[in-house]
């Protein structure tokens, strides 16, 4: 019995004794698990170590360990340009490890190099990050080995730039060589564009516009004024020169309505909004709700070369808004306000103070631009109003963007990044309309992610427009904020 109370006095102190040495070389707080579990190799947070001289807040910025993929990377990518070439880090680890290390491969002055860099948490070997970076963890035992692809991601390109790639213009679809009036409109999935040209009328129709078109030469039995083009979601509407309201399932066969206009606005869920042609104009819809009231159209209200309805919805409103943007009004002064319409209601919801310019004939765009912390560098997505283009109240042609983030209320010049760039032409009249458009990761800016195969990005359409001599610009513009086209990552 005796010599059995000591075999376990002697088991328990060999116990005592191998709890002592549960050290790691990095952490002398993590517990040793003998056992070939690869979470015995698992890092548990990646880090840069602050270095104001690459980036203020370097350490701040978020990595990401994937342990099913086996990859460290920031989902938020560096600003362009940023120097990771000679940088330090700080790991954790779930458990005790052994001998961790970098096998880094970069290109110096043409030369391919090699590093193999032995971590410890006092390190001072900076590590070249701009090729391709392995990071070895191996178990306190010996007896697992993990290796991890480490990828600090910069960006490559401005990210918040609204790009308009000289390579992805287009002519107008169904365009001849003598064109003179266009409008393109969005009736659910399907994009529609009236062009008229010196010898007939072509309706052109496609769910996506950067592949083909279906085109049709029209017989209208009138004469219409194709910049009053307009869709509802279950009909097209047309003006006739003479001011007459025209309708249409199918954009082909057309029917008068018996309804005089001066102005078709443009579509509100099932119906269309106008202003009547009578002596004093009233704001209208077709087809008239039974508890609708026309009412008198406002001084200040645009009457003709008004931008584009935009409808969007969000937090502060139970039905969609729709918002247009500058225009002429009747006396004939360019107006600078922002008109609201919430399915029963005409306003203005621009403050009296507001520094958007009298313009006219503007292009408006429902749309985003982002918001990126100054520590962190991640980027929150801000729903955003773009108004380009058009021509001020001296006739110049307007070339700055300006941009709100509150629906309307307020509105500001936008960033540099967002101005339209040299290479696109002053327009007035042009139509925006967003397509989303399947994105592949083999045609996608290079950015480490999940394996995303496909994603849907927002790009936007620009069509047509007048430039300052009234004359037709057979033009297709595809622009697309740089972020919106990277590869999502979770």
């Amino acid at each position: 019995m005796r010599s059995k109370n000591y075999i376990i006095l002697l088991i328990a102190l060999f116990a005592v004794v191998a709890s002592s040495c549960k050290k790691d070389k990095d952490d002398s707080d993590s517990t040793i698990v003998y056992s070939t579990s690869t979470t015995n190799a698992l890092v548990s947070s990646f880090n840069l170590q602050a270095n104001t001289n690459v980036l203020a807040n370097l350490d701040s910025v978020h990595f990401t360990v994937d342990p099913i993929r086996n990859q460290i990377y920031n989902v938020d990518s560096l600003p362009v340009g940023t120097n990771v070439s000679a940088l330090l880090t700080k790991l954790s680890f779930k458990s005790s490890v052994g001998v961790v290390k970098y096998y880094l491969t970069y290109s110096k002055n043409g030369v391919v190099q090699r590093d193999t860099i032995t971590y410890s948490s006092s390190s001072t070997d900076s590590l070249n990050f701009t090729g391709t970076a392995v990071l070895e963890v191996n178990s306190y035992d010996g007896t697992v080995t993990r290796r991890y692809d480490i990828h600090v991601n910069v960006h490559q390109t401005e990210p918040d730039t609204l790009s308009w790639p000289m390579t992805a213009r287009r002519n107008l679809p169904g365009a001849a060589d003598d064109n003179l009036a266009q409008r393109t409109v969005r009736r659910g999935d399907m994009l529609a564009c009236l062009l008229q040209t010196a010898n007939d009328y072509r309706l052109s129709l496609t769910s996506d516009p950067a592949s083909s078109w279906t085109t049709t030469t029209l017989s209208l039995g009138f004469e219409p004024d194709v910049n009053s083009f307009a869709a509802s979601d279950n009909a097209y509407y047309l003006l006739d020169t003479a001011g007459g309201l025209c309708t249409s399932a199918d954009g082909i066969s057309w029917t008068t309505t018996g309804v005089h206009w001066l102005r078709i606005i443009g579509g509100y869920g099932d119906r269309v909004l106008g202003i009547t042609a009578d002596e004093n104009p009233l704001l209208d819809e077709y087809p008239r709700r039974e508890s609708f009231t026309a009412v008198t159209v406002p001084a200040d209200f645009p009457v003709s070369d008004l931008s584009q309805l935009v409808l969007s919805e969000h937090k502060w409103t139970v039905s969609p808004q729709a918002v247009m943007v500058g225009g002429t009004l009747a006396d004939g002064t360019v107006g600078h306000k922002t008109w609201g319409y919430d399915g029963n209601t005409w306003a203005c919801i621009n403050s009296e103070n507001d520094t958007l310019p009298a313009l006219r004939g503007v292009t408006l765009v429902s749309y985003y631009t982002y918001d990126v912390s100054t520590t962190s560098y991640k980027a929150t997505q801000q729903p955003t109003w773009l108004v380009m283009g058009g021509f001020n109240a001296d006739g110049s042609a307007n070339r700055t963007t300006y941009m709100s983030r509150n629906q309307g209320i307020t509105w500001s010049k936008a960033s540099n990044t967002l101005q339209w760039p040299d290479h696109l032409p002053s327009v007035g009249n042009a139509q925006a309309i967003i397509v989303s458009k399947t994105t592949s990761a083999s045609h996608a800016p290079r950015r480490v992610s999940q394996p995303v195969t496909e994603w849907e990005t927002p790009y936007i359409y620009l069509f047509g427009g007048y430039n300052a001599q009234g004359v037709l610009l057979n033009n297709v513009w595809c622009g697309v904020i740089n972020r919106l086209a990277y590869k999502p990552t979770y």
